[in-house]
């Protein structure tokens, strides 16, 4: 996991979390080995992302490289925080959970995102359209129906 207790936006000074607490953020298996490469030979007071000669990267600097306006479509990085939130509400990952992880003062802000995952109505309804044979719109025979009328 990662503490996160203080950031650092461009143009503004080092300020705490919005609740002044600490959060643990949980970090995925496939990510761990990025966050260690970066983390190695630093203490746990310094910067964990930072460019090359172990400056503070930049926003800026970082869209550029990316092509961020290009590849993010109009998207925010800041949209990145509510696409891993619905990820995880997603994948059934508690609300309450979920709260502490963003550092959610009130559990009524993370209810927030539970109306972008739909409703059981919502996924059938899906889970119908998508189910192989359908096209369009319209059903398509199976395989192993008979061809009526045909030779």
């Amino acid at each position: 996991m990662l503490v996160v207790d203080r950031a650092e936006p461009e143009g503004v000074r080092v300020k705490t979390t919005k609740s002044d607490r600490s959060r643990r953020v949980p970090i995925a298996d496939r990510v761990l080995p990025l966050i260690r490469a970066c983390a190695e030979g630093r203490g746990p007071d310094e910067r964990l992302f930072v460019t090359e000669s172990v400056h503070r990267l930049h926003a800026t600097a970082f869209k550029r490289t990316l092509n961020w306006a290009k590849m993010s479509e109009g998207r925010r990085i800041h949209d990145l925080r509510h696409t891993a939130v619905c990820l995880w509400l997603a994948r059934g990952v508690d609300v309450v959970t979920v709260q502490a992880w963003m550092g959610h003062a009130s559990v009524a802000t993370t209810n927030l995102y539970l109306h972008y995952l739909g409703t059981a109505a919502d996924k059938g309804g899906l889970d119908g359209l998508n189910r192989p044979g359908h096209t369009g719109g319209t059903q398509q025979p199976d395989e192993s129906e008979s061809h009526r009328g045909e030779p």
